[in-house]
């Protein structure tokens, strides 16, 4: 067996691959210790991993780390020393967060699991990210990786080759603190929103954004890729990420764009200043787009190749994968279900496993969407005593359980969904999922904006089967994959009222969800069809700034801090009574 972890600067996780090369269990720190974005070392995620699938420390053959954590630690260090005595703060505080850093991956291995530090290994982060994308590729052989993230190690972006499995060599890339992902982060900031979290909210609002207003086009100028360089040029006199521990921008941003927004209020279409942040946003979107299909282009000229592997943080902009597929010499664009730091160590696990069977024809099974499991036989107890004191129990068989949801969809209700195993990335697909009616304007609202407390700019996913889509949504076949899992939006087809549904953005696209391999949700859409519901409403099963739900006290919890009414767990369909 072996293990991959990724920790101390993003989303920290673990993943587990067999001696076959098959994903079989991975889990993010955060559903564990019910902290959003938690990057601690993941102890909790271990000692799950563990537990579930009955290991020791004699089964597992090697542990891979994301990053090499001296390179992490002193490259930004490096950067700081050029601009001294401004970046001191910062210095400051990375060397007094030098017992916290990634630095102490072989100690803190060593006090939780004594022995696994001696199988302790370490890659490139920019591989991890590769290497997390390629076993959801059919193809292992002559791709095209582009990795596009905030930081790893001492790159931000790169672009690499893959003969097979074993020969992956790194062509080109940029180094910080030139980022794509950080000056999205700094937007994301000056917008009011949280970075590393935040961000997929920007791309949201930049859909209500101008594309030709003065404050779009003053965004987009803050950085571009030089095509005769082959680099990203960024004028850094307006950022202070690398400077400053606290603050990612500077005052020459806010004279150029004026005062950011307060990030305790909420923002909304009637603020005064909605449209201003919008542009912002807009801008940041749109100078995104142009570098990303810039860079694609010139990963096309060094490497010949159509088919491509994209990961890192800023492959979760799924509105950009629309633009990059439309590239004409793309005719493959594979994007994992967590492109990001959380989903490293999968890449960082079969790495691991490469290393030691040292063979290069490797196919991979293509790993499920639902790897996570999430075996709480410790809570039964603790389950039981809350159903019988809280809780009216339904139905108990899935058949009686599935004609009693299609009935309460069909009736406006907005159900809440804990089955099975947990989804791999940060999108929920069905088993952690809130979902209704996708063409109930009313229960969209009400999932959106009452139960989940969201933001109204922000629309819920649409999720059906893939003759459905094809009906309402122009799909592209470079992105199939992504649609499987909520990673792609896609325009709306005229004529067909979908332009219409509460599931659709204000610039007519979607990021829909097309049914693969669930057997619950491929029999729930067959009893569906009986009440003349084809499309559901899927959003993650949380309130607004928690993680999305790991178990069933998870779902519970939600039930009891909001209006929701009705779960669907593998106990049977339940109904929270409200005191």
């Amino acid at each position: 067996m072996f293990l991959g972890i990724t920790g101390y600067n993003h989303e920290s996780s673990a993943a587990l691959v067999d001696n076959d090369g098959n994903l079989i269990d991975y889990c993010k720190e955060e559903y564990l210790s019910r902290i959003k974005g938690d990057k601690s070392f993941p102890k909790r995620s271990l000692k799950k991993i563990i537990d579930n699938n009955n290991l020791d420390i004699s089964s597992i053959k090697s542990i891979a780390f994301y990053e090499r954590p001296l390179s992490a630690f002193l490259f930004p260090l490096k950067t700081a020393a050029s601009h001294l005595p401004e970046s001191l703060a910062f210095m400051s505080h990375q060397l007094r967060n030098f017992n916290k850093s990634s630095i102490n991956c072989f100690s803190d291995v060593a006090d939780l699991l004594p022995g696994l530090e001696n199988k302790l290994i370490y890659l490139d982060h920019h591989l991890s990210h590769t290497l997390t994308a390629l076993p959801y590729s059919d193809k292992k052989n002559n791709l095209c990786s582009v990795v596009v993230d905030g930081f790893g190690d001492r790159n931000t972006t790169s672009i690499s080759y893959i003969n097979n499995p074993l020969e992956i060599k790194e062509i080109w890339d940029c180094k910080y603190p030139f980022s794509l992902g950080l000056y999205y982060s700094t937007i994301t900031d000056f917008l009011g929103f949280q970075v590393n979290e935040g961000e997929y909210k920007v791309m949201g609002l930049s859909a209500f954004g101008r594309e030709k207003s003065d404050l779009a086009i003053k965004t987009s100028n803050l950085i571009r890729f030089d095509k005769d360089k082959k680099s990203l040029i960024q004028d850094m006199s307006f950022f202070k990420y690398h400077l400053s521990p606290t603050i990612s921008f500077s005052n020459e941003l806010i004279e150029l764009l004026g005062e950011p927004r307060n990030p305790f209020k909420k923002l909304l279409e009637t603020d005064k200043d909605f449209q201003k942040y919008a542009d912002i946003a807009k801008g940041a979107q749109i100078a995104t787009e142009k570098i990303l299909c810039d860079i694609f282009s010139y990963a096309h000229q060094l490497t010949g190749s159509n088919n491509f592997l994209f990961s890192g943080g800023v492959a979760l902009n799924s509105a950009s994968l629309r633009k990059i597929a439309n590239l004409n010499f793309v005719d493959k664009l594979i994007v994992p279900p967590s492109p990001g730091d959380a989903g490293s160590s999968i890449g960082s696990a079969y790495y691991a496993y490469l290393k030691e069977s040292k063979t290069s024809n490797q196919t991979f099974t293509i790993p499920s969407l639902f790897p996570c499991k999430s075996i709480n036989d410790d809570q039964l107890s603790l389950t039981n005593k809350i159903l019988s004191v809280h809780c009216e129990k339904l139905t108990n068989s899935i058949d009686e359980s599935i004609r009693k949801v299609s009935e309460l969809i069909s009736n406006g209700e907005v159900i809440g969904i804990v089955i099975n195993n947990a989804e791999t990335g940060p999108r929920a697909l069905g088993n952690r999922s809130l979902i209704c009616d996708g063409k109930n304007t009313d229960s969209v609202k009400i999932l959106n904006t009452v139960i989940k407390n969201r933001s109204p700019f922000r629309p819920t996913a649409p999720f059906m089967k893939m003759d459905v889509a094809k009906i309402y949504y122009e799909l592209q076949e470079e992105l199939i994959e992504s649609y499987y899992s909520m990673g792609a939006t896609c325009l709306t087809k005229d004529n067909t009222g979908s332009r219409d549904f509460p599931t659709t953005h204000i610039d007519g696209t979607a990021r829909i969800q097309i049914l693969k391999d669930n057997y619950f949700y491929e029999k729930l859409f067959l009893e569906l069809e009986t009440h003349d519901v084809s499309i559901l409403a899927n959003s993650s099963l949380n309130l607004s700034g928690d993680p999305t739900c790991y178990d069933f006290i998870d779902g519970l919890m939600v039930c009891a801090r909001n209006p929701l009414k009705y779960l669907l767990t593998d106990h049977g369909l339940i109904k929270y009574n409200k005191k």
